[in-house]
């Protein structure tokens, strides 16, 4: 097997989970007029319960069928660059960063043959700000003041306060004005099914299991080479892996472990995917065991990140101590760390006075030192990583039950009971990867994940609200790197690692495409991420 992390280096695609039945690139029938064939078959592990971009579908900038106003485009490694893809240029900037005027491209048009223009913005976004439309991303525009058109290709929109990060919220797939009905719920819009974009595919069908998408005959920079893309919803990841090896799909996503089986067997590479995608577990505020500031520290320093790594991840991922990775360049304080340190950690408890009994295991004037850990029941690696930690805290004489639970069912029980929780999910600047998840603010203006151990500390809120408002880049990276040093002083989660994605693809599909490479990744992964990113860019090798 052939380990490629990179191709090329093309923006990723939005988060799009697709199904269909299967159709290898080997499949008969599937060629153009030179027998080049033409169509690719993937697994995939869910289908996406919308294609609305106006509810949150491909919301990063990469989207197949519905374009936003800037994309990604970047190295594998690095943070990418927010650059124009409907709009015209870069934003326009007031000096305080509170208006953003935005040029438009004029030789853009949706796939139902209308035009791009300033009014398809104004409504996809005014559609998103309306609480009538309860749209999931809602939380993403609560600094957008206003948006407006000031001529058929001229956008501006007002902010309620500086905002440098605002790019990130150019990500959203644009729709059709005309598609958009004012205070229908994004839920019962017709775009959940039939969406309407201008990208470089389109929906051919859609059903329980299946959506085919089609290349797009009257996309601007001309039809698609990969004509047709048809995905298969395989929830299991084991039989993900045995499909892939009868030899019907030509890639899928797949954890750590398991794309290892595939690793001596020529017909197949693994990609692997650099991601801001992290996993952590809360720690809840009114526990009285999480709840002490002292125990937060030292549960951070007892976890050993890299063992975890390298036994549940199979090594595909990097220590996380805060939420910042490496690849954030100059707002990435490589000093603000937890080292492994148990003996510290013990020091530590017994101080806070959750002490040691015969039996090893602490308690604290007869309360047990003690909370549960629940895990998505439908993600193995969460339930691993969930275990693995529980096992190592039992070594510390903490006792931390591991406990399958439906976000529906953890969320009323998040002030008493820790979560193993994942995010990452917009990591295109600093200011997205920490404002929610530190903020006192939060979650009361989000959702219960969003700082889900209540932390407050107005000197960090003044470091974050610092970095999200100064228009001078090295004082926004400096009030990112005080950030990080406060939080390693009063952690409050235990932020695990960040995770590497991997996929597994045919060789067979690389000796026939030139294909397009990957970009930092965020939480949201599936096989329209990684090599299957930019399929609309592919071209045949000769």
């Amino acid at each position: 097997m052939r380990k490629l992390t990179s191709l090329t280096p093309w923006a990723v695609l939005g988060t799009i989970l697709l199904v269909t039945t299967g159709c290898a690139l080997s499949a008969p029938g599937n060629g153009d007029a030179t027998g080049q064939n033409t169509s690719l078959a993937l697994l995939t592990p869910a289908l996406p319960e919308t294609l609305n971009p106006l509810a949150g579908f491909d919301n990063n900038g990469t989207g197949k069928i519905n374009e936003s106003l800037y994309t990604l485009e970047g190295s594998p490694n690095q943070l990418p660059q927010i650059v124009p893809l409907l709009a015209a240029d870069e934003p326009k900037i007031s000096s305080d960063a509170r208006t953003w005027t935005i040029s438009l491209r004029t030789d853009a048009s949706f796939s139902d043959g209308t035009t791009f223009e300033a009014s398809d913005v104004v409504a996809s976004y005014q559609t998103i700000m309306d609480p009538a439309s309860a749209s999931p991303i809602l939380g993403t525009l609560t600094n957008l003041a206003e948006v407006k058109a000031l001529d058929a290709h001229t956008v501006e929109f007002t902010l309620r306060e500086s905002q440098v990060s605002f790019k990130t919220a150019l990500l959203i797939g644009i729709a059709p004005s005309e598609a958009v009905i004012s205070g229908q719920r994004v839920e019962e819009s017709v775009l959940n099914r039939a969406p309407v974009g201008t990208g470089p595919y389109r929906v051919d069908s859609i059903g329980p299991a299946r959506l085919v998408l089609v290349a797009n005959p009257d996309f601007r920079d001309g039809e698609a080479a990969v004509k047709r893309v048809t995905y298969e919803a395989a929830p299991d990841d084991n039989a993900r892996a045995q499909r892939m090896m009868a030899g019907d799909f030509d890639g899928t996503v797949l954890p750590p472990r398991l794309a290892q089986s595939f690793a001596t067997n020529p017909e197949f590479d693994e990609v692997v995917a650099t991601s801001a995608d992290w996993r952590g577990l809360s720690l809840p505020a009114d526990n009285p065991l999480t709840g002490d500031a002292q125990v937060r520290l030292a549960l951070n320093l007892a976890v050993d990140r890299q063992v975890l790594i390298d036994g549940v991840l199979a090594g595909a991922g990097r220590p996380a101590h805060t939420f910042v990775p490496a690849e954030y360049g100059e707002a990435f304080d490589p000093s603000a760390v937890f080292a492994h340190d148990p003996q510290r950690a013990a020091a530590l408890l017994d101080e806070a006075g959750w002490v040691a009994g015969s039996d090893s295991m602490r308690s604290k004037n007869g309360t047990p030192a003690a909370f549960t850990l629940m895990y998505n029941p439908g993600d193995a690696m969460r339930r691993d990583l969930s275990l693995a930690f529980s096992a190592q805290m039992q070594q510390l004489g903490i006792d931390v039950s591991v406990e399958a639970a439906t976000f529906e069912t953890a969320e009323p029980r998040a002030g008493t009971d820790a979560i193993m929780l994942g995010g990452g999910d917009t990591p295109y600047d600093v200011d997205t990867q920490l404002y929610k998840m530190l903020h006192s603010t939060y979650p009361a203006t989000g959702a219960y994940y969003d700082n889900p151990s209540r932390f407050a500390d107005p000197a960090m809120d003044k470091a974050l609200e610092a970095g999200r408002t100064s228009l001078d880049p090295a004082k926004r990276a400096a009030a990112y790197r005080e950030v990080q040093r406060r939080y390693v002083k009063d952690p409050s989660m235990v932020l695990l690692a960040f995770i590497d994605h991997t996929y597994i693809q045919r060789a067979s599909v690389s000796e026939t495409w030139q294909g397009t490479g990957t970009l930092l990744e965020p939480h949201d992964h599936g096989t329209a991420w990684g090599p299957w990113a930019k399929i609309g860019d592919w071209v045949p090798k000769p």
